[in-house]
């Protein structure tokens, strides 16, 4: 399993202990993600893009929120706060 890490770009800044975890191609909340562990699924995985679930707190979008290049995440202009450029968080 992978973690997801944020990093300086994020807005919360880089917190050092992994707030995601990757299992096969769903993406869940580690206990050291502000909200917790949830034990559901926030994320999908298809391809390179991050879609939010049912499970997440915000529902599902059906656009995704994010996308994956190299270990790197960033937000997409569907995300609810935009394209930044930056990358958000980094897999690990």
């Amino acid at each position: 399993m992978a973690g997801i890490y944020t990093t300086t770009s994020h807005p919360d800044g880089y917190h050092g202990l992994a707030w995601f975890e990757i299992r096969g191609n769903q993406i869940y909340t580690t206990v050291s993600h502000p909200d917790g562990y949830s034990g559901l699924a926030w994320f999908e995985i298809r391809g390179n893009q991050i879609y939010t679930t049912v499970c997440h707190p915000d529902g599902y979008h059906g656009l995704a929120w994010f996308e994956i290049s190299g270990q790197q995440i960033y937000t997409t202009v569907s995300h609810p706060q935009g394209y930044h450029g930056l990358a958000w968080y980094e897999i690990r």
